[in-house]
């Protein structure tokens, strides 16, 4: 009795790790054991309970209904054990996996990064710039950096900061350019397209609406791209203004129709659904949130 007792609470120690770790892989890594053991046990543990504990397919994994409640009756459980038993580092370390799109990096965070490198040097960052979906199970990420809306339910969500649309061009361009009055007037300008809004929605105070999904003379997926194009006295972009807020400063870029505003997209971290976050992912998540009005702030 007290045999198949252990062994059961082997198997449930594996499965919150496996919880925990986000992908086999990354479970058979931290228990130091081979992939196959990990299924082998985990299938065990569902055949002793009668109780399918994930969704999956070959390589994502989903809590059903019954895993989930599973996993909350015993994380804090195992979390103390290993605690107690010295497992895991007390210390920020390791490799942290950050998912986010390519322009964001470069442009809003790559200093905040370097500061929270300066603050954790036994931390990694090992950063995938993509404007795709990302399959962040597949991809054994740790932490996303998302615009608009969330792509995966299992993960938490906390909203750093929003990102206001709006109308921009060089002083030189439009020195040299048809007069722009109203949004009807774009379709007699250059127009730069850029991700990931590339159809164009603005509002007046008075209730007007304007929407423009029509041809452009360039378009890109890159911002900072577009924004160099634009600099360059390519045309008007629609772009958030945060980006360029030192170009507007110094007077190399001019707001266009100012009383005309566009979308906002909201910027997001994304993180996994458990409350025994690694200690990397712990600090890393504080150390945004804490940076986050600063890197939003339009001072």
């Amino acid at each position: 009795m007290a045999d198949d007792v252990g062994g059961e609470l082997q198997l449930i120690y594996l499965f919150v790790h496996l919880v925990n770790a986000g992908s086999f892989s990354q479970a058979a890594k931290d228990l130091d054991m081979p992939i196959a053991t990990v299924s082998r046990k985990l299938a065990k543990l569902e055949e002793k309970l009668d109780k399918q504990l994930f969704m999956r397919s070959t390589r994502k994994l989903r809590l059903t209904e019954e895993g989930l409640a599973l996993f909350q009756r015993y994380q804090s459980v195992i979390a103390q054990f290993d605690e107690l038993s010295g497992i895991g580092s007390d210390k920020p370390e390791g490799t942290l996996r950050i998912a986010a799109p390519i322009s964001i990096i470069s442009i809003i965070f790559i200093h905040a990064l370097n500061e929270f490198g300066r603050l954790y040097p036994d931390i990694r960052l090992h950063i995938s710039q993509s404007n795709e979906l990302v399959d962040l199970i597949d991809k054994g990420i740790d932490v996303a950096i998302v615009g608009g809306a969330q792509p995966d339910s299992s993960w938490v969500s906390s909203t750093l900061g929003e990102l206001d649309y709006r109308l921009f061009a060089t002083p030189e361009y439009l020195a040299h350019a048809p007069e722009l009055t109203h949004p009807d007037d774009l379709e007699n300008h250059q127009l730069i397209k850029v991700w990931p809004l590339f159809n164009w929605h603005l509002k007046h105070p008075n209730g007007e609406s304007f929407y423009f999904n029509g041809p452009t003379k360039l378009t890109l997926t890159d911002l900072h791209g577009a924004i160099q194009a634009t600099l360059d006295h390519g045309g008007i972009l629609y772009g958030p203004e945060l980006f360029v807020k030192q170009q507007i400063k110094e007077g190399r870029l001019k707001v266009l129709l100012p009383e005309w505003i566009g979308e906002q997209r909201r910027i997001s971290i994304l993180y996994h659904q458990r409350s025994q976050q690694p200690l990397k992912v712990r600090v890393f998540i504080e150390f945004m949130q804490s940076k986050a009005p600063e890197l939003f702030s339009m001072a």
